[in-house]
């Protein structure tokens, strides 16, 4: 059902493309599942595409899509998805490690639009994972005992196949386990106040829109659900 959602709502989100020339495309599989369905449609061979890693990027280009990078022209419509959603829209990414390309494509597109299944919705961020940080290798160890000490909470590297996870940035990403957040920007401000840390996996009022798929029905949030 959950496969099945996430192509509901990647279909939906096609209809907002419109004439828009440059789509920017965020991370993670309901992505992967757009970039299929963009591919499939009549505005594949008008539009370029800015991919946030590596991951969609040879999606998109085994699929065809012309692939750019950021340049002085920004995207009029960044599709993404989120590993949970508040009921302010706010969002928790950083699942795949590409939050800080995703971050950057959202506050640079004009439209920023979320896909997701029903799954994702929550009351609070962190309600079901952990909070994911992007942290610069150079002193990591320091910056993980920072945070612990500020936040109060385990703090852990990501590990791929018994060793760190790296970024496309060649950064490491920092998983803190917390409780659910009931500020999300207060919480923001604090973790990017420890040196070290390069981006967080909290997103702020950055969302336009949310489109999630429950079944075959595909509601779009705004502010409150």
């Amino acid at each position: 059902m959950i496969e099945f959602e996430k192509r509901v709502v990647a279909r939906e989100a096609l209809k907002l493309i419109g004439d828009a020339k440059l789509v920017g495309l965020g991370s993670g599989s309901t992505v992967a599942i757009f970039v299929e369905e963009l591919a499939k449609s009549d505005r594949a061979n008008k539009i370029s595409v800015i991919p946030s890693s590596k991951q969609i990027e040879e999606v998109a280009s085994d699929l065809g899509l012309k692939v750019i990078y950021p340049d002085d022209e920004r995207p009029e419509i960044t599709v993404d998805g989120a590993d949970e959603i508040d009921s302010d829209l706010n969002l928790l990414k950083g699942g795949g490690g590409a939050l800080l390309r995703e971050k950057v494509l959202a506050y640079n597109s004009s439209t920023y639009v979320i896909i997701a299944d029903h799954t994702k919705l929550v009351e609070r961020l962190c309600s079901k994972r952990a909070l994911p940080v992007e942290v610069l290798p150079y002193g990591a160890s320091w910056t993980l005992d920072n945070l612990r000490k500020r936040l109060n909470c385990d703090v852990g590297i990501r590990m791929k196949d018994l060793s760190p996870f790296v970024t496309d940035n060649g950064n490491l990403i920092a998983d803190i386990s917390c409780p659910p957040i009931d500020d999300p920007a207060s919480i923001e401000s604090e973790i990017k106040g420890v040196p070290g840390v390069v981006e967080v996996g909290i997103f702020v009022g950055l969302a336009d829109l949310v489109l999630v798929a429950r079944g075959s029905e595909v509601k779009v949030l705004r502010q409150g659900f």
